[in-house]
């Protein structure tokens, strides 16, 4: 019943516009015996089962280019109130119209494909996209169909989808959208070669990786999964990647200081751990490095890792600073329970948010949970965050 204000008025105006608009044409007026039936109609459609008795309005509101986007509008509404029955059964009824006019009538089948979609019944959409799509130039279709094949996680196919997509965008001014696909492309690549990966594929490996770097350089997914790639057999190499990729992208940091200490593992212990991780917070203003600092420091010498966590806080107090702080500094049991309450505070808050959306969680997503858009998600960086 919370629905039931803005849907009713929704209705009305609806019913509204359509009354004015027979009317302004001379028209005749809904007669006695058609009202109830159109009425009774919108009512139980406003009920608690609108499904049910969706064929009152349908029977009441003739199929025709005046009422085109008031059925569209209908069926928008069903499907975002998750109704996707009475969604499709709208979108079927007006392409049951012969007089339906041919751009209407594809702009109605992309609105049933959808439906579909959002019912999850993706080989329907899939097998009406393939219809509609003969020479690449349906640009909406395209988009679905990548759109149905990224969901099923069938990385191929939805990399030749983009592909085509790209090919059709070729010299058109449309640097966003390129963009977009171009990184949803890379991650499709990255994809792939964590699938070749598992497989032992390492010939695979490379190449899905070589694909992924070239399409989108700042790809951070890419650049990682080569870095762990030379790990093994080169792992200076890796040290060098991970190292500008962490100066490029500090925001980062936090992500890719994990994979770097299985570097540090594998590089002889004449490196210097501690210039590489001074290096780097000095350059990437990381809480996360400055820590990683201090806990080198501390195995040998731990004053000097209290002095890095008291000079970075004075720089810039972050919660995750001051527990790591006051788990160096206090020597005290009475003082644990509030370090206990300040990593609690620490652990609950978000870590991560989207840059499109501003979705935002403690896990870092590839592709945004919310938008779906692709490598939007970024650590916050914040007295709260990194």
């Amino acid at each position: 019943m919370e629905h039931l204000l803005p849907y009713s008025t929704f209705i009305l105006a609806i019913a509204l516009g359509w009354w004015l608009g027979r009317r302004s044409r001379g028209e005749e007026i809904l007669s006695s015996s058609e009202s109830p039936v159109y009425y009774q109609g919108l009512s139980v459609l406003l009920g608690d089962q609108p499904g049910t008795e969706l064929d009152h309005v349908i029977e009441s509101i003739p199929v025709g280019e005046d009422t085109l986007d008031t059925y569209l509008s209908l069926a928008r509404l069903m499907r975002g109130k998750g109704d996707f029955e009475a969604a499709t059964r709208i979108h079927q009824h007006l392409l049951a119209w012969s007089g339906l006019p041919e751009k209407s009538r594809q702009k109605a089948h992309l609105e049933l494909v959808k439906d579909y979609i959002a019912a999850g019944l993706h080989d329907r959409a899939e097998a009406m996209l393939r219809d509609m799509i003969s020479d690449n130039s349906n640009a909406e279709a395209l988009a679905l169909l990548q759109q149905i094949y990224q969901a099923e996680k069938d990385w191929e196919k939805a990399a030749a989808v983009a592909r085509k997509r790209l090919k059709a965008l070729s010299g058109r001014d449309s640097a966003e959208e390129v963009g977009q696909i171009s990184r949803a492309l890379s991650h499709y690549y990255c994809a792939m070669a964590e699938d070749a990966i598992r497989q032992g594929a390492a010939t695979a490996v490379d190449d899905w990786l070589h694909k992924a770097v070239e399409l989108d350089a700042e790809n951070l997914r890419a650049v990682m999964l080569v870095a762990r790639r030379y790990l093994a057999d080169q792992p200076d190499y890796s040290l060098n990647m991970l190292v500008s990729l962490a100066k490029a992208q500090p925001a980062f940091t936090m992500e890719i200081l994990p994979l770097l200490g299985e570097v540090f593992d594998a590089l002889p212990e004449s490196i210097d751990h501690i210039a590489i991780l001074k290096d780097l917070a000095e350059h990437t203003q990381s809480s996360t490095a400055e820590i990683a600092l201090a806990e080198k420091l501390a195995v040998r010498d731990a004053e000097a890792a209290k002095v890095v966590l008291r000079e970075a806080i004075s720089r810039r107090s972050t919660l995750r600073l001051l527990v790591a702080a006051l788990k160096l500094e206090s020597t005290q049991p009475s003082l644990q329970p509030l370090v206990d309450a300040l990593a609690t505070l620490r652990d609950e808050r978000p870590t991560y948010h989207c840059r499109h959306c501003g979705f935002s969680g403690r896990k870092l997503h590839w592709l945004c949970p919310s938008c779906e858009q692709w490598g939007t998600i970024a650590p916050i960086r914040s007295t709260q965050g990194d």
